[in-house]
């Protein structure tokens, strides 16, 4: 699978360079080691620069997308020469390795291999290539910096689990308050929506009723399934589902069925709600973020579901690969991170990312009732331990959710106590932001976005009766929550927003008003004139678009409404800056019953499996060692089909300027099924020769010797025919099981052969080898047998002439015999492994090209013909040294 380099590199090349000696010793990166795995080599540094960078792709369309691809440091990068020679580095915070010309390879034209180390293997994988403009490279590549030639190659990783359809919906649950007439619980809508339903906008789709879950929150999309798992949610006037406070359901989100219970979260409530008075539901009001379920997430495999017990903080798994879960897997208490007091530690937001699970919550500050002890807490679960990667205060000032004072321009302790609940009363509205780290959602570069909701919302309503006893008193929340931006570094920490390098976007042209030490990376939460903060505490982020969605209430122009609001994820401006353009109204002021104190839940959406690819190159072997060396002569125009399980071609191209042909992927005509058989067909009668040493007729391409060596990334694939056109081969191969999975290593290698010479008739007989042997020439018995002559010091040239023997003359001896075997004939069972030890440049390769099967072999012969009178004049072809 070789690609050659992005710049001088699109051409073919030409298999033989002259013998400049250069190299790249230094390779600069910040953060990675550097090495050289071959002897060293002195000669005059003339080559070019050479800048290898690795991309974290989103797209899987093989295309690089300079605005939304983000550097990948970290990632492993070797350049090879032909003599064996290679130097490593590690990517680094830009995703490069840069290498200057320095002394430690030859030749100018070298192979660079891209490879995924742990950690980010377990998550990580090569991207999907293309031959179209601006497109990946491939893992392996060639390329050409002699002379003093500048190339660059660009490979791209990607994390399947981020890949969606452009068509994707959004899924939010709707809260059914009192006196409420919207019957929805689940609704589903497109990612554009914009505006107001339904006068400027279509509506959402219900996918579940209230009759069908109650009041949920926590949501979780099921790839392979396609469905959501939906869990039972603790709200003050909103009634449980018919399951109860303890239950997940599933839902299809294709109509093809009814919501269902999935399983139970065990001991996650114990108050029940009044319903026969929903409408003051007294007994319900220290409830909320104490008792039934928080978050849910779906780990990337979608073998195993995530939820919050939020009564006992536990971290309660499910089996998810049923229709139902009869019981937990496992059950993990969520460590209390150093809260003023374990009690104050509430556990709330689950997501899933890059192969870990992040946990999100706070320290109440609940028994002290002092603001200096809220803090947001986020830690990993790896399965075995929780890991704290943040811990901030929530003592900053933040912008008015109405009107003025301390209380409404910060997070607060939480308390529903009745004894201070005129305390929050602020003209006819109440008002006591308390926070609750309800969800969580990853930018491209790795850095959090964080949803805050304001617990005191859902112990009000709009409209809701006051919970003290005696007085029915109508009373209306306005939610003070938020939507917080936490920067990942290049090296990996997190910085809260508007400290180090994580900005603050909030400008008097774009805050709403807000005062100037008011820091917003998102500024655009507001509604006009009235509220500075509309967030009601969750996010998403499709790693695709431009935007995060947070759930908001007055997201347009209507009050007492709710919706989603949408965020430029660069400037953070959004529904308060433009609201039709930014917002959209899904719950009118009659529908919901929560008004300004919102009544949704979580945000998921409907992630796809990613397709999957195989590739990648024809390429010609001129020395036929059946590697794929560096230097060597890449093919266009080979014609390459793709054959299902039955023998039928479903799909054909030809390779490219580079040689290279991909089958699948985003966007190809053909998909392929996962794990499905295939095969290759390569007819490379139709390539095109104009670059391969003496421009043969394509016709006379023969294949080269299969699968040799240890690094299937480097080899050929196809077995070379014995019937039939045999420039037209095959290579069988199965495809990736696994969504968003690549092969690119179906590769053809193919080379000219050359007729073997007939042998110098001997005055006796001589015994027969495996392969043709130089021609002996009679000496006197009496005279001793001269010792083989080593070859020359190794040179940078493919190959070198052998040194004559004191016995025959350099100019006298005939060539030895070319290695080739006839075309026809099948290929050697195996290749001997490289020679590691070899001298650089000198014979460490295979020797299955010789003639003979080694250096053993060829001197027992030797032996045989010296008992018989004759001397052989031993001599051996330099060969360089194939490291793999």
């Amino acid at each position: 699978m070789n690609r050659t380099g992005r710049d001088a590199r699109r051409a073919a090349r030409r298999l033989v360079e002259p013998p400049a000696r250069v190299a790249l010793s230094v390779l600069l990166l910040a953060g990675g080691a550097v090495g050289v795995t071959a002897g060293p080599a002195a000669a005059a540094a003339t080559d070019g620069t050479l800048t290898v960078e690795v991309l974290r792709d989103f797209f899987g369309t093989g295309v690089v997308n300079a605005a939304m691809d983000v550097p990948q440091r970290g990632m492993r990068v070797k350049v090879s020469d032909p003599a064996g020679h290679s130097v490593t580095g590690v990517t680094d915070v830009t995703g490069k390795v840069v290498t200057p010309g320095s002394t430690e390879l030859s030749g100018g034209r070298y192979r660079v291999d891209v490879s995924i180390p742990a950690p980010y293997s377990d998550h990580l994988r090569a991207a999907p290539a293309s031959t179209q403009e601006n497109h990946f490279d491939s893992f392996t590549s060639f390329v050409d910096v002699s002379d003093g030639k500048d190339a660059s190659v660009v490979t791209g990783v990607w994390n399947p689990a981020d890949y969606t359809l452009p068509d994707s919906r959004y899924f939010v649950p709707v809260h059914n308050g009192p006196g409420a007439t919207d019957d929805r619980a689940l609704v589903a809508f497109g990612t554009e929506a914009r505006g107001t339903c339904p006068t400027d906008v279509a509506c959402p789709a219900t996918l579940a009723t209230q009759d069908q879950v109650g009041t949920t929150f926590g949501l979780a999309y099921d790839t392979d399934r396609t469905r959501l798992f939906q869990g039972a949610f603790a709200r003050r006037y909103a009634p449980y589902g018919p399951q109860g406070g303890d239950a997940i359901y599933t839902v299809p989100v294709d109509g093809s069925g009814t919501p269902r219970l999935f399983a139970r979260v065990p001991d996650a409530a114990v108050t029940p709600h009044d319903t026969a008075n929903i409408i003051k539901d007294a007994g319900f009001t220290d409830v909320p973020g104490k008792e039934s379920i928080g978050g849910l997430a779906l780990s990337e495999d979608g073998s195993t579901l995530y939820a919050v017990n939020l009564r006992t903080r536990a971290l309660v798994s499910f089996d998810a690969t049923g229709a139902t879960a009869a019981a937990p897997k496992a059950t993990v208490p969520i460590p209390d991170p150093g809260c003023a007091s374990p009690g104050d530690w509430r556990p709330f937001g689950l997501q899933a990312h890059d192969g870990t699970l992040y946990v999100g919550g706070v320290c109440s500050a609940e028994s002290t009732q002092q603001r200096s002890d809220l803090k947001a807490v986020v830690a990993t679960y790896d399965g075995e331990r929780f890991s704290t990667v943040l811990s901030h205060p929530l003592t900053y000032e933040r912008g008015t959710v109405y009107g003025s004072g301390d209380k409404a321009t910060h997070w607060n302790p939480w308390n529903t106590g009745l004894d201070s609940w005129d305390d929050r009363r602020s003209g006819n509205v109440y008002i006591d932001p308390q926070p609750e780290l309800a969800s969580l959602a990853f930018a491209r570069d790795g850095s959090m976005i964080l949803g805050f909701r304001d617990r005191f919302m859902d112990v009000l309503s709009w409209g809701g009766l006051d919970p003290r006893p005696g007085n029915d008193t109508p009373q209306s929340g306005m939610s003070g929550g938020d939507i917080t931006m936490v920067c990942a570094t290049p090296t990996g920490e997190y910085q809260w927003e508007g400290t180090g390098s994580c900005p603050n976007h909030a400008t008097p042209a774009n805050n709403g008003g807000q005062p100037a030490d008011v820091v917003e990376y998102f500024p655009g939460d507001f509604y006009a004139n009235a509220h500075k903060e509309t967030a009601l505490g969750s996010v998403a982020y499709i790693p695709q678009q431009q935007w995060v969605v947070s759930t908001e209430f007055d997201p347009v122009v209507d009050v007492a409404t709710s919706g989603t609001g949408y965020f430029d994820i660069a400037t953070g401006e959004g529904p308060g800056n433009n609201p039709k353009a930014n917002g959209y109204q899904f719950v009118s002021r009659d529908q919901g019953g929560f008004g300004k104190a919102g009544g949704l839940g979580d945000i998921a959406y409907a992630a796809a499996n990613a397709p999957v690819q195989i590739g990648n190159v024809v390429w010609f072997d001129g020395d036929h060692n059946g590697i794929q060396d560096p230097g060597h002569v890449l093919l266009p125009g080979a014609t390459v089909s793709l054959l299902d399980a039955d023998g039928a071609q479903v799909a054909t191209t030809r390779t490219d300027a580079a040689g290279e042909y991909y089958f699948g992927g985003v966007g190809a005509a053909y998909e392929l099924t996962p794990g499905a058989k295939y095969t290759v067909e390569f007819d490379v009668c139709t390539a095109d020769t104009g670059q391969v040493p003496g421009q043969p007729p394509a016709s006379e391409l023969r294949f080269t010797l299969p699968r040799a060596g240890a690094d299937r990334a480097h080899d050929s694939d196809v077995t070379p025919p014995t019937t039939g056109p045999l420039c037209n081969g095959q290579a069988p191969v199965t495809a990736p099981d696994k969504p968003g999975g690549v092969d690119h290593t179906i590769d053809a290698g193919v080379y000219i052969p050359e007729e073997t010479p007939a042998p110098t008739p001997t005055p006796t007989p001589t015994p027969t080898t495996s392969a043709p042997t130089p021609t002996p020439t009679p000496t006197d018995p009496s005279s001793p047998a001269p010792t083989p002559t080593p070859t020359s010091t190794p040179t940078l040239t493919p190959t070198s002439t052998p040194t004559p023997t004191p016995t025959q003359s350099a100019s006298s001896a005939p060539p030895p015999p070319a290695p080739e075997p006839p075309a026809a004939s099948p290929p050697p069972p195996a290749v001997p492994p490289a020679n590691p030890h070899a001298p650089a440049g000198g014979g460490g390769g295979s020797l299955a090209n010789t003639g003979t099967s080694g250096p053993a072999e060829m001197l027992g012969a030797a032996g045989l013909l010296v008992g018989a009178g004759l001397v052989i004049a031993y001599v051996t072809r330099n060969r360089r040294t194939r490291h793999h």
